[in-house]
């Protein structure tokens, strides 16, 4: 593993912390039309994430993850089982981020608790893995892979 598989790890952890951020609204004092105002530590963060993102300030929060899936990953595959043992349903979610130079791919398995996995792999096929914590994001991968996954 190089230090531009570890950066580049960190980068889109950074995008999956945004998207989760975006995911949880608006903070109640956000105004979009004065950035010179003291804020609050929410309002601090949404600004970041919509920063991080490269959105507009008067993004609308409820298109962040159709929007970062739709724009931003290069193919998305939905996997979904039923547990013979039990009513729980397996999903997982694989994202690809990128390719061609560092492959980077963001997994969502709903065995994982509230976490997401970034892997990215380098030309001689080391990989780096980071583990985010995003409660609300992980929640709408879960639901999307039970609804579009093979069953």
């Amino acid at each position: 593993m190089n230090l531009d598989t570890r950066t580049y790890s960190q980068l889109i952890a950074g995008e999956v912390l945004a998207v989760e951020t975006l995911l949880e609204g608006r903070p109640q004092y956000f105004d979009p039309d004065n950035i010179d105002e003291a804020d609050d530590e929410d309002t601090i963060r949404y600004r970041w994430a919509l920063n991080e993102l490269e959105l507009p300030n008067d993004y609308d929060p409820a298109d962040t993850l159709a929007d970062y899936l739709n724009n931003v990953a290069l193919e998305v595959t939905w996997l979904s089982t039923n547990s013979s043992r039990d009513d729980y349903k397996k999903t997982r979610a694989e994202i690809l981020r990128t390719c061609g130079g560092p492959r980077c791919e963001i997994i969502r398995d709903s065995t994982d608790g509230q976490q997401i996995e970034i892997n990215t792999y380098d030309a001689g096929q080391g990989v780096d893995s980071i583990r985010v914590w995003a409660p609300i994001l992980a929640e709408q991968l879960d639901e999307l892979a039970a609804e579009m996954g093979p069953q």
